[in-house]
């Protein structure tokens, strides 16, 4: 489970199962589960003389972006070595993913490959091969892997990415991924509803109504140049039936996502700045449940009630939250928290730390 996982938001990977009650869900009509979706959205706005996608002349069909595109996304199942006493490797779910370049390296959710020790990916024309996770970033939950292609075996599809400071809300989108883990290359179409959007902690979110179900996690929304410009991630919905698409969805925005990949394909981890301390947002920023004893906010004097209502004079609220301003900045970094102290107003310098393993 991510990190940043509460409520009613649901990562989309889907639990491997039969394909079952086929029957049942013709006759509902209900094509998803609501369970696992997620998904969001977090892109500049662009300037306002810039046209939208979807005026543009030089837009593609639906069916044009998937034709495009569907070479290139992929089935991503996830299997644990000895789990619960079983002899083979207990399935744990399905998700999607797309290639990014020609040596076969996949972007994903983190969510879709943890906890896995094998991972297989199926391509659209049902071929399946064996892939290795090359690193994975738990905080904007992105993961990388690698194919494991065959001698002179050249992957069936490249996507192109797109820009996601170009995304505006109204925008036109398309989503493919692995509906339920079963229905592979699954199509829809929607609009981008906001950018700039976080969920739960997520940062780097665009919001969106194109229909996806647990499964799509780690799939692509492209533009209609048939360009990735997010990530689906998260989708909030109702509970009423595990075979609902959610009602919004989220994905991250390409250019975060860029970010991460690159670091790690150099690295195989992401380097994050770590302030130490607990608690969650409020209307004014963000409020010091508990100090890391040793940490940097403890060093520097932050204290449990506190309540951090701007970092280096930029604000905290409900649109821009404490770990999106982290974002910006490494460890090492000397930061200035501004401090609502019972009333009064504080400034205090920290030296921001490396993120320890495992922290959430």
């Amino acid at each position: 489970m991510s990190p940043w996982e509460t409520g009613d938001a649901r990562p989309t990977t889907a639990p491997l199962r039969p394909l079952v009650l086929a029957a049942v869900l013709a006759i509902a009509l209900v094509l998803g589960v609501a369970g696992v979706l997620t998904a969001g959205g977090g892109l500049a706005f662009a300037q306002e003389s810039t046209p939208s996608a979807a005026q543009d002349e030089g837009d593609l069909s639906v069916a044009d972006v998937a034709e495009l595109a569907n070479p290139a996304v992929v089935t991503i199942r996830s299997r644990q070595e000895g789990a619960f006493g079983q002899n083979g490797p207990r399935a744990l779910g399905a998700g999607s993913g797309f290639i990014i370049d020609a040596e076969g390296h996949v972007v994903t959710n983190s969510h879709v490959v943890e906890d896995a020790d094998e991972l297989s990916v199926e391509f659209f024309d049902g071929t399946t091969v064996q892939a290795t996770l090359v690193g994975r970033d738990e905080l904007q939950d992105v993961a990388v892997l690698q194919l494991d292609l065959a001698d002179c075996q050249e992957v069936p599809g490249i996507v192109t990415l797109g820009d996601s400071d170009t995304v505006r809300a109204g925008d036109r989108i398309v989503s493919i991924g692995s509906a339920l883990g079963e229905f592979t290359n699954t199509v829809t179409d929607g609009t981008v509803n906001a950018v700039d959007r976080s969920l739960a902690g997520l940062p780097n979110l665009l919001q969106h109504d194109a229909e996806i179900w647990p499964g799509n996690s780690g799939g692509p929304i492209l533009n209609l140049k048939g360009e990735v410009v997010g990530v689906n991630v998260a989708g909030v919905g109702n509970r009423r039936s595990q075979t609902e698409a959610a009602r919004i969805g989220f994905a991250i925005e390409i250019d975060a996502v860029e970010d991460v990949v690159a670091d790690l394909l150099d690295d195989g981890v992401v380097v994050r700045p770590f302030l130490g301390i607990a608690g969650g947002p409020v209307a004014d920023g963000q409020e010091v449940v508990e100090v890391v004893e040793g940490g940097p906010a403890d060093e520097a004097g932050v204290l449990p009630g506190d309540v951090i209502t701007a970092i280096n004079g930029q604000s905290l609220d409900g649109e821009n939250g404490l770990l999106e301003a982290l974002f910006e900045f490494k460890p090492g970094d000397t930061v200035t928290l501004t401090i609502d102290r019972d009333g009064t107003e504080e400034t205090i310098e920290v030296v921001l730390a490396e993120r320890p393993a495992e922290t959430d």
